[in-house]
């Protein structure tokens, strides 16, 4: 009988998703069998309506966040009814109960009894501040861009965006800072910059960093200065040196000086990193002035502007490159030409609706790249679903 094959499909689950812990290669895989099977079993009307729903339980986390309820009853250790939640947060009872509601079905927290509540892994994890203030980055500055998008593009004429005022602009038309640009909005609120750092932390939670993934020694190492004052590695918009500050300690004995590149505002907010990591206040839309470095670093950079602005950025880098010598290094994602996966179609979809950004293709990296007298020497890839690393250099 159908049920219980059911019965015994949950069993085989529940089993395999133990053994793939640790496989990272295999629990991805066994996610995305899942996946497909939700798509299958559920029905056309089904998943519209999700759809059609899906911004409220994120509404109801982001209350709970701004009210301190997550951390209320993370900090508790035992279960806490909605009473004494209430107590702890000031909030109406009725009001936390009615929030929790829909969190329960998605397992960010457990009802152990009627109107008691526990943490779960996912709340737990919530609480860490790249993911907290991750979150709370993303629903407020990126929501009300994704809310507007429709009505801006419908006023364009479903014009393509590939230049600002966009999305971003008209969704925030009524605050100055805003008619700037997103970054010069982010930068005039110090709260928000902190948490889009934070956001940035941890969009790098559970992404290895390219010298583990690819050959590092044939990209950057071999034919590389061994004076130690040579600049070895530039990382331009690093934000707080996450990214530096891990290849320095990774390669501590490697000749060459690592430097962090970064805007005043974003170098100054800086509360701890290496000393052995150079800063440099810089805006990448100037003149590199690190001059003939091996390798100019690039993470997460390029989809956050349109070509035209990318072509700006890379004309800069260029010329501070020594012919022959110097390398530049992007480490983005490198859409596919067809099934493009999940997670990098919502971010192009993101990166278009608050920066008038866009992900790129192999076609569309070496289009752009050769705009600025770039090649691209590789294209360094594992799966659809992981970044890549372009290694390019002087035409």
């Amino acid at each position: 009988m159908a049920s219980d094959k059911i019965d015994a499909l949950k069993t085989q689950i529940l089993a395999l998703s133990n053994e793939v812990v640790g496989d990272e290669e295999n629990r991805t895989k066994f996610l995305g069998v899942v996946m497909m099977a939700v798509a299958v079993v559920e029905t056309p009307l089904e998943t519209i309506w999700r759809l059609m729903m899906s911004p409220h339980a994120p509404a109801a986390l982001m209350t709970c966040i701004k009210m301190g309820l997550v951390n209320a009853i993370v900090d508790a250790k035992s279960p806490q009814t909605a009473e004494e939640l209430a107590k702890t947060t000031g909030a109406d009872r009725l009001l936390i109960v009615r929030l929790l509601r829909p969190l329960l079905c998605i397992g960010i927290f457990e009802e152990t009894d009627i109107q008691t509540y526990a943490s779960t892994p996912i709340s737990q994890l919530l609480t860490t501040p790249p993911l907290s203030g991750g979150y709370q980055f993303m629903f407020s500055a990126a929501t009300a861009s994704l809310a507007k998008m429709p009505c801006y593009l419908a006023s364009t004429g479903f014009k393509h965006v590939d230049a600002a005022p966009g999305p971003f602009q008209y969704a925030y038309k009524d605050n100055p800072a805003a008619s700037e640009g997103f970054f010069p909005w982010v930068i005039s609120d110090p709260a928000m910059l902190t948490n889009f750092n934070n956001f940035m932390s941890g969009q790098r939670m559970d992404r290895k960093d390219w010298y583990n993934l690819f050959p590092v020694d044939d990209i950057l190492f071999n034919g590389a200065s061994q004076e130690s004052k040579s600049p070895l590695l530039v990382d331009i918009g690093g934000g707080e040196g996450h990214d530096a500050e891990a290849f320095r300690e990774k390669f501590p004995k490697q000749p060459g000086e690592v430097f962090l590149l970064d805007l005043p505002a974003t170098i100054d907010n800086i509360k701890q990193l290496n000393p052995e990591v150079m800063r440099v206040k810089y805006n990448f839309f100037e003149p590199q002035p690190i001059k003939g470095a091996r390798a100019y670093y690039f993470r997460s950079i390029f989809h956050d502007w349109p070509n035209s602005e990318c072509i700006k950025i890379l004309k800069n880098t260029a010329s501070a490159m020594t012919p022959g010598y110097s390398k530049l290094l992007i480490f983005e994602w490198i859409l596919s030409a067809r099934g493009v996966p999940m997670y990098p179609s919502l971010l192009d979809v993101h990166m278009m609706a608050l920066l008038s950004g866009m992900e790129r293709t192999e076609e569309q990296w070496t289009t752009l790249l050769d705009a600025a007298g770039l090649k691209v020497d590789k294209f360094w890839t594992l799966r659809a679903d992981t970044e890549g690393l372009i290694e390019a250099s002087l035409k």
